[in-house]
């Protein structure tokens, strides 16, 4: 569910958001599953190696190469140093991998039931210093509905990010320069909810970032389109369990022997006529 984090390099000619990944699945019709949080962070904030620009990957629209300035204190590898001493016991914060440019910090929690996800993702909004579960009405919090064999789970992008906050707020206060950020990057500028994925039993639901050549960026043309849609839901199917399938089965065969039986009867009094 979640957490999400934060930041990107501040560029010499521009910004760029951290992209975070939530993938969330839900295997059991209790509601158990796992959610599994990614920031990708672009560079090392120390490098001073030209890197292509994030708004244009295709190098079409003549956006030019960019270079990531310090403003985090350590170095982006500080923001796992962070992440392992803040987050919760229930989160395990995987070791930090480097793809090219690419800098991945991985969160993963399971929840055994729908009660547990609840419980902490409460726990995860009520992190943060300016949100908390109570600012949600019920309607307003994630769910999950069964009917028959299939569930359905929603929640919000609102709350997910909330969900998050206490990460992005944290590395934001905690070790970004301050005097590197006046008066061009804020909090709100250092992440994004850039890929969502959620499975429900046996469907899937997604959104995935993706370049769009003809999005108006400012003057031109050309830019990344990270998750849009409010409101994040998928219904899917479960397996029926062994005691549900024999409950089932043998409903079946006593309706059969039943219907046997009349059989016999009917035709016995057939004959006795």
């Amino acid at each position: 569910m979640v957490f999400a984090f934060l930041l990107a390099g501040f560029a010499l000619t521009g910004c760029w958001y951290g992209e975070i990944g939530v993938d969330t699945v839900f295997d059991a019709k209790d509601g158990a599953g796992t959610r599994t949080i990614v920031l990708d962070v672009m560079d090392d904030t120390l490098s001073d190696t030209p890197i292509i620009n994030p708004d244009d990957p295709d190098q079409t629209e003549g956006k030019g190469a960019v270079i990531n300035n310090k403003h985090i204190i350590g170095g982006i590898p500080a923001i796992q140093t962070w992440l392992e001493e803040n987050a919760p016991d229930f989160i395990t914060v995987e070791p930090m991998t480097t793809e090219g440019y690419h800098r991945y910090f991985t969160l993963t929690y399971s929840f055994t039931d729908f009660d547990d996800f609840l419980a902490k993702y409460e726990q995860l909004v009520n992190l943060s210093p300016t949100i908390t579960w109570a600012s949600y009405a019920a309607s307003e919090r994630p769910s999950w509905v069964c009917e028959g064999s299939s569930c359905t789970f929603a929640e919000s992008k609102e709350i997910l990010n909330a969900s998050m906050d206490w990460a992005v707020d944290g590395i934001y206060n905690d070790i970004y320069n301050a005097d590197d950020l006046t008066g061009f990057v804020t909090k709100n500028d250092i992440s994004v909810l850039a890929n969502y994925t959620l499975t429900v039993g046996d469907q899937t639901f997604e959104e995935l970032q993706h370049f769009d050549a003809d999005a108006v960026d400012g003057e031109g043309t050309g830019k990344m389109i990270y998750v849009t849609s409010e409101s994040l839901s998928e219904t899917g199917a479960f397996p029926m369990s062994g005691w549900a399938l024999a409950g089932i089965i043998g409903g079946s065969v006593i309706v059969l022997a039943g219907a046997a039986v009349a059989v016999v009867l009917f035709l016995g009094k057939k004959k006795a006529v």
